[in-house]
């Protein structure tokens, strides 16, 4: 519920960046700290689902990894940039 309650932030930073809007950077860091929980809590609730003795995806540490790298980058850029 939370992604789709800020999901049209996605698009308003993504259309910011396109047209070099300044304060974009600083909406875009929201998108990346959403990847760095979605990264990190799939880590955890699969870690608790192995733990309970459950089957899980055998992509858990690329997909918690490309998630974290790629929220790290964008909160990285979105406070870098000018």
């Amino acid at each position: 519920m939370a992604d789709v309650a800020i999901g049209w932030i996605y698009g308003i930073a993504g259309l910011g960046l396109i047209i070099g809007a300044s304060r974009s950077f600083k909406l875009a860091w929201i998108p990346g700290v959403v990847l760095i929980y979605h990264g990190l809590s799939y880590w955890f609730w699969t870690a608790n689902q192995k733990r309970a003795g459950h089957r899980v995806a055998p992509y858990r540490i690329a997909w918690s990894l490309v998630n974290v790298i790629a929220g790290g980058l964008a909160v990285l850029i979105a406070w870098n940039a000018s």
